[in-house]
């Protein structure tokens, strides 16, 4: 195997305005790394020799599963690659994306996801496709908390001039709770709390219907909805400390760089009981507030009434930090990327 004296080669490809595409960047500037940037057409050229590391999701790197998992292995069969899956199927997904991540782990020299949630579910959309024997090692490193600068204070939050805001982040796309946060905002007004339902995110292409319905929705419970679209850093973060409540409603999350954003402005959001919101209290205890599905709306009302658990404690970042993410996996790249060969069987030497 190859030896490595520096980092792999970082591939950041697609997008910038992605949120994969961010977390690539992010680590190759921690690592002080080589990068190759640019479109995901770039897989398609020339690579440096030597070790490569990608991040990857279907989405990211092709129009179709079929063309992003060609552009993946071609790099894995080029040079010894390390990959981070995103994005891995749920159980309930199509066979086509079990079978896609399931060629780029087979190809790669080693996996990492973001969470023990994500590494499970690697290993259930391997079994089901019958590829879960022999394949290289993986490894957790979850995502860091990148604290923003100027970091908001309380004094900046939300102006009660109007209704409260009720604040989803990220992408809006079906399964993401904006149904469910609509519903809770039309209980809430039913209870006499004025509120509206901010979306800090662009629609999904391909889920216009979704958008209309959740404008239906609005209409029909009485709620103010407002879909911001993509915004640039700084109004996001203000957009970010003006909600009164943070939520992230995801129904099937299993990794979130936009739970993390919350906590990088210092909110605390309302996180919705899971496998996956288990595994991150734990990691960060206190920086969020679980809760099912029967109580949204209360963990809604008890936020309104004490705006200040809304925030986390002044001058706190939850970890792991950016640093500490760069160095598990300059860690794991020396393990995989051995300088030297695996040891033979030992040898018994009798006493004379």
């Amino acid at each position: 195997m190859s030896t490595l004296q520096e980092p792999p080669l970082q591939v950041v490809a697609g997008p910038r305005t992605h949120g994969v595409v961010e977390y690539a960047a992010q680590l190759a500037r921690a690592l002080g790394a080589p990068s190759l940037v640019g479109p995901a057409e770039v897989l398609d050229g020339p690579v440096p020799d030597g070790p490569a590391h990608l991040h990857f999701t279907e989405r990211l790197l092709g129009p179709t599963p079929a063309v992003a998992v060609r552009r993946a292995v071609g790099l894995c069969t080029r040079v010894p690659t390390t990959v981070t899956l995103h994005d891995v199927p749920q159980p309930w997904a199509g066979e086509e994306r079990a079978r896609a991540y399931a060629e780029v782990v087979r190809a790669c020299a080693g996996w990492a996801v973001s969470s023990h949630h994500e590494a499970d579910l690697v290993r259930r959309a391997l079994a089901r496709v019958g590829a879960d024997r022999d394949v290289p090692p993986g490894v957790v490193v979850h995502l860091p908390v990148v604290p923003v600068q100027p970091r908001p204070t309380r004094e900046e939050g939300p102006d009660r001039d109007g209704p409260a805001t009720l604040a989803a982040l990220g992408f809006v796309y079906p399964d993401k709770g904006h149904r469910e946060l609509l519903q809770a905002a039309t209980e809430l007004r039913a209870r006499g709390h004025e509120v509206d339902v901010v979306c800090l995110g662009s629609p999904v292409e391909g889920h216009a219907d979704l958008l209309a319905e959740l404008h239906r929705r609005a209409r029909a419970g009485g709620v103010g909805l407002t879909v911001t679209g993509w915004l640039p850093d700084d109004e996001l973060v203000a957009a970010m400390a003006r909600a009164d409540v943070p939520v992230s409603g995801h129904r099937h999350l299993s990794a979130s760089a936009s739970v993390n954003r919350w906590l990088a402005v210092g909110r605390r959001p309302l996180l919705l009981d899971g496998p996956y919101a288990r595994e991150v209290d734990a990691l960060r205890p206190g920086a969020h507030v679980l809760h099912d599905d029967a109580g949204l709306v209360p963990a809604i009302e008890r936020a309104l009434a004490d705006p200040a658990s809304t925030w986390l404690p002044e001058g706190a970042v939850p970890g792991p930090d950016l640093a500490a993410s760069a160095r598990q996996y300059a860690a794991w790249w020396a393990s995989v990327h051995r300088a030297v060969p695996d040891p033979g069987p030992p040898v018994f030497v009798p006493f004379p």
